[in-house]
């Protein structure tokens, strides 16, 4: 059968029978397309043996005008079938579906004459069928052909790894339920899987066949069990189990029954926060079979689930009040913000940090980082270099040595914003509440905090000491500069060289490890590191060893005050810049509270942090004149 559903902004489009028969024709398939909204995902669903080679390429190239398509594979993909499927974007195949592929092959009747030109017709698609494989895979072209030629089938392990497929979701009946009987070449080890998972599906519908009778109110579905992720008898029993404990008291104690409750409600929560990440095209590690099933919901369908998880139907009721409902209903345990508002939290605090920490920040590759407990004032101490080792005589004795410290005193800051996901954004599914938002967040706290580091690099604190970070005093500034070259960072490595300890009037011999400079000497600075003679002379002058193993960091925010550029020493050596942040927060930490003034959920993103100026020994100024 075909089917198309246009659901809230969800296309789909069944391919389930032979290509070519009934509406299955090219011409059906174009019609029905035309139908559906295509400036959305369209969703093609896949179990069909195969059938016209024509009718598919021609399906195939429709597809392909389309601006997204993702294919499921629900059962199978075989021959012509395998070459609609890859016209998507995206290929996703269930656990248990099969795919091949094989030469175009036809029944033909009549002359030798006939017979020739069959072939002839059949070798005219093989270059075509071929292109289709390599577009999707990027294999070889004798590697897809000598596929072509063996028939190969493949699970849905083999097709990812081979490119045929992206992404594995969970088992399903019907790819359990597919007739193999009717192809001659099927692998061994493939029949014999499919055939356990047949028995296995036997053994579950034989399973909730009883359970549906006994106390499950109203009854539960094949597809529920698959999609939870039991698609074993073992695995099915137990949910069906669950189901049935489900508004009983004997057997298990009241904390037993809670306990199991918050387990499954937990298990719940962690599978919807993965589905409305993948939805929303967040990256994903390890997310479960049932993640993964639960995707293809919008928020009002994965509502529905989670109220039904907790034996309340929802066939009545508009997607209004599904979310009204889910927000309404506490955890069994924690009967403050509902376990809905928690989950949509969860989204948008996962893709508020996944942004911060994808964020590029320059400050971070040349600053230190601490923790401290609390916004009291603290002070970050810069250690002294030992003291010198003193000959002992023999039987003499040693002399005790001390250090001495340099402290420099500061308080952590707290900077946030509130952002509100609305509940009719919750029902229109709309992307930007989910993520774009949060992730807007995520990325602006992590420019907040390069903002501040070069406003101290570029400010020029007072230090301890009462003298600025760069100052004639501290000897660290090369001044009189007219460009950027080998000379000014010549000059500046012997500052950074020079510079004595704290504890001690002999060099310590600092070594800078990176050139900071403005977006406007990018290109100038990439040519001074990376030639391997001096740019700024006419003759073969080397260019010193040094200056090639320093490590260039841009950042357009001293463009705003000048043309001036730095020299760095690494914090492993020498605290310059101390990133400091409040310990065991979340970078950045965010709290939900569900809305009164306002219908939906608010959340609370914020960062405590402070950019501290600890010495001035690794950091030198070259002051250019613009």
């Amino acid at each position: 059968m075909t089917q198309i559903k246009a659901l809230h902004e969800t296309n789909e489009i069944y391919i389930y029978q032979a290509i070519g028969e009934l509406d299955i024709s090219a011409q059906g398939f174009v019609d029905k397309l035309k139908t559906l909204d295509l400036t959305q995902t369209v969703h093609v669903r896949i179990n069909s043996g195969g059938g016209d080679m024509a009718h598919a390429l021609a399906i195939y190239n429709a597809l392909l005008q389309c601006s997204d398509v993702v294919c499921y594979v629900d059962g199978i993909a075989a021959s012509a079938a395998s070459v609609i499927a890859m016209a998507g974007g995206k290929v996703v195949m269930a656990e248990n579906a099969l795919m091949m592929i094989h030469r175009p092959w036809s029944a033909a009747v009549g002359t030798s004459d006939d017979m020739r030109k069959a072939g002839e017709v059949l070798d005219k698609f093989q270059p075509t069928l071929t292109q289709a494989y390599i577009k999707k895979t990027g294999l070889a072209d004798n590697r897809i052909n000598d596929m072509l030629t063996a028939e190969t089938w493949m699970n849905a392990q083999e097709a990812v790894a081979l490119g045929f497929a992206d992404e594995i979701a969970g088992s399903m009946a019907i790819a359990a339920s597919a007739d193999l009987s009717v192809f001659n070449n099927v692998p061994e080890h493939l029949l014999k899987k499919h055939q356990e998972q047949a028995g296995e599906l036997a053994d579950i519908k034989a399973l909730l066949a009883r359970g549906n009778q006994n106390r499950i109110e109203n009854g539960i579905s094949l597809d529920e069990v698959l999609t939870a992720g039991c698609n074993t008898r073992a695995k099915a029993g137990e949910y069906i189990l669950a189901k049935m404990a489900e508004g009983s008291e004997p057997i298990y104690t009241h904390s037993t029954r809670i306990s199991t409750m918050d387990n499954r409600t937990e298990s719940f929560m962690n599978d919807a926060t993965d589905a409305l990440l993948l939805r929303n095209n967040m990256p994903v590690k390890n997310a479960s079979d049932a993640a993964r099933a639960m995707s293809r919901s919008n928020p009002v369908g994965i509502a529905r689930q989670h109220l039904t998880l907790n034996g309340i139907s929802t066939d009545m009721m508009s997607p209004r009040q599904v979310i009204d409902k889910a927000f309404a209903m506490s955890s069994v345990v924690h009967h403050t913000t509902s376990d809905f508002g928690s989950l949509l939290g969860n989204v948008a605090g996962k893709s508020l940090r996944e942004a911060y920490q994808d964020e590029f920040g320059s400050h971070e590759i040349w600053t230190g980082e601490t923790e401290v407990q609390d916004f009291k004032p603290q002070s970050l101490v810069q250690l002294s270099e030992a003291p010198d080792l003193l000959k002992v005589n023999e039987g003499g004795e040693y002399t005790e040595g001390s250090f001495s410290d340099s402290g420099m005193t500061f308080r952590i800051e707290k900077y946030g914003r509130l952002f509100t996901l609305t509940r009719e954004a919750i029902i229109n599914d709309d992307l930007s509440a989910f993520t774009r938002l949060p992730a807007a967040f995520g990325k602006s706290a992590k420019r907040k905090e390069a903002d501040l580091v070069y406003q101290v690099l570029t400010g020029n604190p007072n230090l301890a000491d009462n003298v600025a970070l760069f100052h004639a005093t501290h000897g660290n500034i090369v001044s009189g500069l007219t460009a950027l070259n080998v000379e000014a960072i010549a000059q500046g490595r012997t500052l950074m060289r020079m510079q004595k300890g704290i504890n001690s009037a002999a060099p310590i011999n600092v070594v800078p490890q990176f050139l900071i400079v403005p977006a406007a000497l990018e290109t100038q600075a990439e040519q001074l590191l990376a030639t391997l003679v001096d740019p700024s002379k006419a003759n073969d002058t080397v260019n010193p060893s040094f200056i090639r193993g320093l490590t260039l960091v841009v950042d357009s925010r001293l463009d705003e005050v000048g043309s001036d550029c730095y020299l760095a020493a690494s914090p492993s050596q020498i605290d310059t810049i101390t990133r400091a942040y409040l310990a065991g927060e979340e970078r950045p930490y965010f709290e939900q509270r569900e809305g009164w003034e306002v219908d939906g959920l608010h959340v609370k993103s914020r960062m405590e942090f402070a950019a501290v100026p600890v010495d001035y020994r690794g950091l030198v100024k070259l002051q250019i004149a613009q």
